[in-house]
């Protein structure tokens, strides 16, 4: 690691206005396999392809490695009911109108709860019911945003002792995490829990997939401590990482039962992280690149609304047979006219209710004078003011257009 990743003098530490726009764009490569797991076998024929749809599910530890670095970034000194409420504000509206929608338009195609469930649904608690029923509920990728509501609830906690904590600290609770990640499945297994019961705690259960937000504060943390990535760090990851995706698909077409997926996420975690670190470098030093280039920043910022519609879009659009799923360079076509149509889909949704909707409800609880003395850099919101930051060593100053909201 030390070979790979180097450490910046503290004439280079953070710069004092740095928008970390690289994480934008990685937020759309993130979605993209998620949109694979759950639509992808429905265009691909070849089983190597199934079996690399099916790895889609490591999306979403990108999503969580990538917000726990972004909000230990981006957000200042606030009372934690305002934090609450903007991130509140940020992720439901959307969830809950498609949500909506797929219980009422979806019915005969999505797995629809009982009562019980569609209220876990619509509140996003569904996580914490261990019925498949509930937690895949209605949009069934929603099942995330309800981890997503917990890490937010312990994150002005979690962030008081990850923003004191010096290099040592930093390596002692990360390897910490990735212990306890590895070990409680094993112990699970060995206790001889159930099938059903060792999916739901080591893929939706919020507690273990914490750990995951928790390796991105600290992540960020020791970007303001003066971590940096080499140049080719972020060629290297990514290498590694489709690497690790192909080794991974010949073993699972291979064996009988593949790696299982709290396994599988640890594989690929530390070119996840080398990955962010080196966008973060790359940002830091003003550096332009393909991932914070315009196009990805759109994609990025639409990629929350993508996550929550894609699914929709495909089960709405099959029922009139759209696509072809024949196999071959047609269903090929087919699969890219289709993540076109999702894409616009979700560009809509992100500026006619996503962003509307936030600023209204944003209104709904105007800011206290205490509110007022701290930051708020949200990047998907217009109201930051000038503060001080929840990350020590640094004073952000108040920019427009911010962009790396998790």
């Amino acid at each position: 690691m030390t070979e790979t990743i180097r450490s910046a003098p503290p004439a280079a530490r953070v710069a004092v206005n740095s928008r970390l726009d690289s994480l934008t764009g990685m937020r759309f490569f993130a979605a993209v396999p998620v949109v694979l797991i759950h639509v992808g076998g429905q265009f691909a024929r070849a089983r190597w392809l199934s079996t690399v749809d099916g790895l889609g599910y490591l999306g979403v530890s990108f999503f969580f490695v990538i917000s726990g670095f972004v909000l230990t970034w981006s957000c200042g000194r606030q009372p934690a009911r305002r934090f609450w409420w903007l991130r509140l504000a940020r992720v439901w509206p959307s969830q809950f109108l498609v949500a909506l929608f797929a219980m009422a338009v979806l019915a005969a195609q999505e797995r629809i709860p009982g009562l019980f469930g569609k209220a876990a649904d619509l509140l996003l608690l569904q996580a914490w019911w261990p019925n498949q029923q509930v937690y895949y509920g209605g949009n069934g990728v929603s099942w995330s945003l309800s981890d997503e509501m917990f890490f937010y609830l312990l994150f002005p906690l979690a962030v008081i002792p990850v923003r004191r904590m010096g290099r040592r600290g930093l390596l002692v609770t990360a390897v910490a995490t990735l212990a306890v990640m590895a070990a409680a499945p094993l112990v699970a297994t060995a206790i001889g829990v159930s099938a059903t019961t060792y999916g739901w705690l080591f893929f939706v259960f919020p507690p273990y997939r914490f750990a995951e937000f928790l390796l991105g504060m600290l992540l960020a943390r020791a970007v303001v401590l003066g971590l940096r990535a080499p140049g080719w760090a972020g060629p290297g990851a990514l290498i590694g990482l489709v690497a690790m995706v192909c080794g991974m698909t010949v073993y699972t077409m291979h064996s009988a039962a593949g790696i299982q997926r709290p396994f599988a996420t640890l594989l690929v975690l530390p070119f996840v992280a080398v990955l962010l670190l080196a966008g973060a470098t790359q940002d830091l030093r003003s550096r332009r690149w393909w991932l914070n280039s315009w196009p990805l920043l759109r994609l990025g910022e639409w990629s929350f609304a993508l996550y929550l519609v894609h699914k929709p879009v495909f089960l709405l659009t099959s029922r009139w047979h759209w696509w072809d799923n024949s196999g071959g360079m047609s269903a090929l076509a087919s699969f890219i006219a289709y993540l076109a149509l999702a894409i616009g889909v979700a560009a809509a949704v992100h500026y006619l209710v996503e962003k509307p909707i936030e600023r209204r409800l944003r209104r709904l609880r105007p800011p206290s004078r205490k509110d007022t003395e701290y930051v708020d850099r949200d990047r998907g919101g217009a109201d930051a003011r000038v503060g001080r930051s929840l990350i020590p060593d640094t004073r952000w100053h108040r920019r427009s257009g911010d962009r790396s909201a998790a």
